[in-house]
């Protein structure tokens, strides 16, 4: 689950899509939130960094349903059960686990009320299109204080997400966005899973 955490993560932060005109860290905040409230579905497509060619694309939906498609493996969830698969090889299951730890319903749809902006930056002398940024830490009692430092958001001119930095007691992340789409329809079978018969499956449940 510690992989999948840290990828979920990273796909809250993704999501996000908005036009603001405010330049303190507050207001562009409240921006952020309000754009935010309400989505029930996300398409996402994400590098590891500029220089990645190969990217991750991810489906998701509020119940803590998933497909997530990277390099070597493909993660699905129903909201339910969770296969971590690398295709034509094998397969491993376990149950969703509906709690405070980074699983994708408290991060994907709960992240937001749980941190705080610390800095609203105007970069300057910047190449790579990112002319903005806003640092967001967890609030001082906040359930994911010891399992996140801080999140940084990098938006170009047109305020749209370029790219995400999450800082975590185990490193650094760093995300390039190639695409979002906000409340896509989403056929359901993408959330389901049967493996073939030369699929070895290993059951944790």
């Amino acid at each position: 689950m510690q992989k999948l955490n840290k990828i979920i993560l990273l796909v809250f932060m993704l999501s996000v899509t908005m036009a603001f005109s405010q330049n303190d860290k507050e207001s562009v905040f409240k921006a952020l939130k309000s754009e935010y409230n309400g989505i029930n579905t996300i398409h996402i497509i994400f590098g590891m960094s500029e220089m990645n060619e190969k990217a991750a694309e991810l489906y998701a939906m509020k119940g803590g349903k998933m497909h997530l498609s990277l390099k070597d493996n493909i993660i699905i969830s129903d909201g339910e059960t969770i296969w971590n698969i690398s295709p034509g090889v094998s397969a491993t299951v376990s149950d969703y686990e509906d709690s405070k730890d980074m699983t994708l319903e408290t991060i994907f749809f709960g992240l937001m009320d749980e941190l705080v902006p610390i800095t609203y930056t105007s970069l300057k002398n910047t190449s790579n299109n990112e002319k903005y940024s806003l640092k967001l830490k967890p609030k001082e009692r906040s359930d994911y204080s010891e399992q996140l430092k801080y999140i940084t958001l990098y938006f170009g001119n047109n305020q749209v997400l370029k790219r995400v930095t999450v800082d975590t007691p185990n490193g650094v992340m760093n995300y390039t966005i190639k695409l979002i789409e906000k409340d896509p329809k989403i056929d359901s079978n993408k959330f389901k899973y049967s493996p073939t018969k030369d699929i070895e499956v290993i059951d944790f449940r």
